[in-house]
């Protein structure tokens, strides 16, 4: 079967256009034909202009137009005498001309009519695209009435048919459940005229999939003194699901770098573990010499058997440092005494430093307020700042390698934690990017650490940076946000 093109279609409907225009007309002359012997008057002028408005609102100007014209001719050859002639006496030019003008002027307001209401379609047809592209709704809601309008987009955010009355109900019901408080007391503050702040819910569709919307709204009130709640709700859901990913790519990024410093530190810790191992031998032979005694000195066994637990103890908490590093986990903010998370990541950090002939001191104030923070977290930022510190050392040789790490309280709201080294510094204009990713002053560095650091401590509220000492080497230094 063959179809027809858009052209053809084009021309067949102009075509109806014109002859709805010339049916028109006619139906009118008919009809004052046919009523004219029972009126006193000739009802054609008033049912021409219906004919030339009913073919302007169908077709527009052109067959408008053409209803003019032929009204025009229809009434001077019928109805102005000479009938059944298109000679014109002077005295009735004035009704023709008068008959046009009207029916120009109905044609001129049902075009602009039309030009109008084409204007106002394009205009919601490109604000539903405009809608549907960015993924952001429009509502009202009259309070006094109830009475809740949504746009397309809102329908179809929600997952919900277009023929269903949106209400306060539906709203709550496609809500969270978590988040159902929230929107009741945004919806509670804005009924009773308290001003409504941006807000952020989720939405749970009947397929358990969750919606995360962000809703602004708007208060108008109009001159009859109702008042309305205009608002927009965008559809935030892909860029929740990015920064979920983002999080967690960092976060295992972040594992990876720790695991490498790890690996980079083995050899020392490996030296730290087999310490207390090789004491606890040690220390069991020569229980065991006190216990096998003609008369077994009971005291000096006791006292074996307490330094052996007192080793194991130490080669546990080494591994278990070691364990907390490597794992993976979700980050866990709690309140954390800032000087023994440093005390812990210095214990990892001293064998490393004593392999390379680095003190490190430690100038830990009293009194610090906690922080709030995730202890694997700030202890991988200061074991970071410790290796780069001790590596920076590494080719200095006319001055003691000292590595200083102390901490501070910085206002009221803050701590802060300095790690110094005197090493061979970097140039005033590589300050700016060393926390940079992907930018490394070491042969084989992969340029990662520093700027790991600083999102972590992003993450904590604080900031991050370096400065060169008076002397030599660099200071980096960080805040973290005070418990409350």
């Amino acid at each position: 079967m063959s179809r027809s093109s858009p052209l053809q279609w084009t021309r067949r409907s102009a075509f109806a256009n014109y002859a709805v225009a010339i049916l028109s007309v006619a139906l009118a002359l008919i009809a004052a034909l046919l009523l004219e012997p029972h009126t006193q008057s000739s009802p054609f002028v008033s049912l021409s202009l219906c004919a030339v408005m009913f073919s302007a609102w169908f077709g527009g100007l052109g067959p408008g137009l053409l209803a003019t014209v032929l009204s025009v001719a229809a009434f001077t050859y019928h109805f102005v005498p000479p009938v059944d002639s298109f000679e014109i006496v002077p005295a009735d030019l004035s009704r023709i001309v008068l008959l046009a003008v009207a029916a120009l002027f109905v044609v001129w307001l049902n075009v602009a009519r039309r030009g109008a209401e084409s204007a106002l379609r394009r205009s919601e047809a490109y604000l539903a695209d405009a809608q549907r592209l960015s993924h952001t709704g429009s509502f009202g809601w009259r309070i006094a009435s109830g009475n809740i309008v949504w746009s397309k987009e809102t329908y179809r955010i929600f997952g919900v048919d277009e023929t269903v009355k949106p209400t306060i109900d539906l709203i709550l019901q496609c809500v969270h459940p978590d988040d159902r408080d929230l929107v009741l007391h945004e919806i509670n503050r804005a009924a009773r005229g308290q001003p409504s702040d941006d807000y952020e819910h989720r939405l749970l569709m009947p397929n358990g999939a969750i919606k995360h919307l962000i809703v602004r709204t708007h208060r108008v009130e109009y001159e009859s003194g109702e008042e309305e709640l205009v608002g927009a709700l965008m559809d935030v859901t892909a860029t929740r699901e990015a920064q979920e990913a983002l999080y967690t790519a960092q976060a295992e990024l972040a594992r990876v770098a720790r695991v490498t410093a790890l690996g980079q530190m083995s050899a020392s810790i490996a030296h730290e573990v087999n310490q207390p191992l090789a004491s606890i031998a040690t220390i069991a032979a020569a229980g065991l010499r006190w216990l096998t005694r003609e008369v077994p000195e009971l005291d000096e066994a006791r006292a074996c058997m307490t330094h052996i637990v007192e080793e194991a103890n130490r080669a546990s908490e080494m591994i278990r440092s070691v364990r907390d590093l490597a794992r993976r986990a979700d980050p866990e903010l709690i309140p954390l005494d800032i000087n023994e998370v440093i005390d812990e990541a210095v214990a990892l950090v001293k064998p490393e430093a004593l392999r390379h002939g680095v003190t490190v001191q430690l100038q830990l104030a009293a009194g610090l307020p906690l922080v709030r923070g995730d202890r694997v977290q700030l202890q991988q930022v200061i074991i970071n700042l410790a290796i780069n510190g001790v590596q920076a050392m590494a080719t200095v040789t006319d001055r003691a390698r000292v590595l200083t790490i102390r901490t501070d309280q910085r206002g009221s709201d803050q701590v802060l934690v300095a790690v110094q080294d005197v090493g061979i510094g970097t140039e005033p204009q590589g300050l700016d990017r060393l926390f940079a990713a992907f930018y490394t002053t070491k042969p084989d560095g992969m340029g990662m650490g520093l700027s790991i650091c600083r999102s972590i401590i992003e993450a904590h509220g604080g900031r991050v940076w370096a400065s060169r000492n008076i002397g030599s080497g660099l200071t980096f230094q960080f805040t973290v946000s005070a418990h409350r």
